[in-house]
């Protein structure tokens, strides 16, 4: 296919010309070119549309990485959801009524004497390190629904 073109001049010059002759700035000067383009040699043609259509595969290709990456991040995210829910479920439902027990026995068996202040402190340590697991898995928990969210609105 041939190659058309078309192109435009118009401008203003205030103050004398090359002529000179004075011209206002009301005075306009204007010329149009027009071109038609006939290729000879259709090798180069050829060779551009073989270039488009190999980067139309390479940009379809691309896009497919993409996406698939895109699909299998979403999935890890899923996963680590699921994970992190069961696990804040666990501490929930036993591991947090557990910790209390703990605190509240210990402290009775410090008050009647039945343990020193050693033991005490072991199990009431215990007893934070649970409730200190409890906060690290809703701090996962919340930071997976993140991901999530922003995996979804991609």
């Amino acid at each position: 296919m041939p190659d058309l073109s078309l192109g435009v001049f118009s401008s203003s010059i205030k103050g004398t010309g090359a002529d000179n002759k004075y011209y206002g700035s009301g005075y306009r000067f204007q010329s149009v070119q027009i071109g038609i383009g006939i290729p000879v040699f259709a090798k180069a043609q050829k060779a551009k549309i073989s270039g488009a259509k190999f980067s139309k595969q390479i940009a379809g290709n691309s896009y497919a990485i993409g996406s698939q990456a895109l699909q299998t991040e979403l999935y890890a995210a899923l996963a680590q959801y699921n994970k992190y829910g069961e696990t804040v479920s666990y501490f929930e439902q036993t591991g947090l009524k557990n910790a209390e027990l703990i605190i509240a026995t210990a402290n009775k068996q410090f008050a009647n004497g039945l343990i020193n202040y050693l033991e005490w402190f072991m199990l009431i340590n215990q007893a934070i390190t649970v409730k200190n697991e409890y906060l690290d898995a809703v701090k996962n928990l919340n930071e997976s629904i993140i991901r999530l969210n922003f995996y979804n609105n991609k």
